[in-house]
């Protein structure tokens, strides 16, 4: 069977540190180093995905489920790279850049062409810019604001701006941008907080515009990528790119405000294998810093009145991109957590970082072995008098003491996990063999082929790159309870 898991599994995650500082204003040392993958955009070309996330560009994946780093010329774009492919070229802008880059080809290498000018050929920095190619028009809309009256009971209009784009010259703008839709107090769910407390304040962003058929959706998240409540809406228009949108009577589109991974904000509509359509969106991962995050992706139908709908924004094991005909009708594997507060056992634990924590379902805690643990062990028992087929395997990590200033460099965790087939947990069998493991996996998801039938689960950690000692986030098990009658 062919399975993914949200967050994604993402190869060599970059450092966010360096840009979330800058963003917050923050000195660099003040805050704990780790790393953070954000804001996707995704394009379908020529079988296969390209993603374009904030941190690092870019990643490949050619079986929907795993990703590949891609260099394309460009060392950084900052937050939420915008790229199109228009007249044959493809295009690429960011978060707060003038900067509009070229290239023959989705993964570059990307040069400059020009600088984002407006209609009077001033230089505009467009915040969470995207683009819409349509035909021998192009467009591009972004973050933007709009001005309140002294009747306006708001702290801030944010908004989505859109303007046509030069087709000779795309990098400047037709004529003045206009102002599609803003923060709209009255739609609870836009409003900023983790309980949508603030109904003065929603931070409208990450936009992202898609034509299918003759109707235009216009993608936007709000509000606040700190919260839970991180969430992505849609509009849609039936007179054209630039005018008409209203709201869906479905909305939002994309929410998760409980489980493990949280928040389904900032991201991308996107074509699939078979004529299907997918959601990218952003995940809430802030321990260290409110903007660490992680991607995750679920199906999207279009339903009897031509509106957009995410079925459901998932952390079990879906089936991959390809597998189904119809994704959007239902595509979870079936198979369950076997893990979650199961009472663990370790062969030691750091001050405040216990053995539970790997299974609690949170991303704000992890177990930590001792500092002078040479064999961490990790022991879990899944059952009792009732024995599980385990599917499927995740494990979270945290990079600890991960601090690039001082060259000690992220990389690839060594582990294996094992099962018991009986109750007394005595006898262990391989499960998963990562013992020479030489991929950086933040989130590291595989299937189990085997028929494997347990009652425990045992991760023995093997080694670490220099300086860095593993935390488990999240240690999870994948199955179904396995039916004693007849076997």
């Amino acid at each position: 069977m062919k399975t993914y898991c949200n967050p994604l599994t993402i190869t060599d995650l970059p450092e966010g540190r360096w840009l979330d500082a800058e963003q917050t204003r923050a000195d660099l040392r003040s805050i704990t180093d780790y790393r953070s993958v954000s804001d996707p955009s995704v394009v379908w070309h020529d079988g296969k995905w390209i993603l374009y996330p904030s941190y690092a560009v870019a990643y490949v994946s050619e079986d929907f489920i795993h990703w590949k780093h891609a260099d394309i010329g460009v060392p950084n774009l900052r937050y939420s790279p915008a790229v199109v492919q228009f007249r044959g070229k493809w295009y690429l802008n960011a978060h707060s850049r003038s900067e509009l880059y070229v290239s023959d080809d989705p993964l570059g290498p990307f040069t400059v062409c020009g600088h984002i000018t407006d209609c009077h050929g001033q230089i505009q920095f467009p915040a969470d810019g995207c683009f819409l190619a349509d035909g021998d028009h192009l467009y591009f809309y972004w973050h933007a604001s709009k001005p309140k009256t002294p009747a306006d009971d708001v702290e801030y209009f944010t908004a989505t701006a859109g303007v046509e784009m030069n087709p000779d010259r795309p990098w400047e703008m037709l004529s003045e941008p206009v102002i599609l839709h803003c923060f709209d107090p009255s739609a609870e769910w836009q409003r900023m907080g983790e309980y949508h407390q603030n109904a003065r304040m929603g931070w409208i962003e990450g936009q992202w515009m898609k034509k299918i058929g003759s109707r235009y959706y216009l993608l936007y998240s709000g509000s606040g990528t700190e919260y839970s409540t991180y969430s992505n809406g849609i509009l849609y228009s039936d007179e054209g790119p630039l005018s008409g949108f209203r709201p869906q009577k479905r909305g939002p589109f994309t929410e998760k405000r409980t489980g493990l991974i949280r928040g389904a904000g900032h991201g991308c509509l996107t074509d699939g294998p078979d004529g299907t359509l997918w959601v990218f969106y952003t995940n809430t991962f802030n321990y260290n810093h409110m903007y660490e995050r992680r991607i995750s992706m679920d199906p999207v139908g279009i339903d009897e009145n031509g509106e957009l709908y995410c079925p459901a924004t998932t952390e079990m094991p879906q089936f991959a991109p390809g597998v189904l005909q119809h994704p959007e009708q239902g595509n979870d594997a079936g198979w369950l957590p076997l893990t979650f507060m199961e009472r663990p056992s370790a062969t030691s634990a750091a001050p405040g970082r216990d053995a539970l924590y790997a299974f609690d379902e949170s991303v704000l805690t992890w177990w930590q072995p001792a500092e002078n643990d040479t064999s961490p062990t990790l022991t879990c028992r899944i059952g009792h008098a009732t024995r599980y087929h385990i599917r499927a395997v995740r494990l979270i990590w945290r990079d600890i003491g991960m601090e690039i200033l001082d060259g000690i460099l992220p990389g690839p965790f060594r582990y294996v996990l094992e099962y018991a087939p009986d109750p007394s947990l005595q006898n262990w069998r391989m499960l998963v063999d990562a013992s020479e493991n030489t991929e950086d996996l933040c989130i590291d998801y595989r299937e189990i082929e085997e028929d494997v039938r347990a009652y425990g689960i045992r991760l023995q950690i093997l080694g670490a790159p220099d300086g860095i000692t593993p935390g488990v986030v999240s240690l999870t098990a994948f199955g179904t309870s396995v039916s004693e009658v007849g076997n």
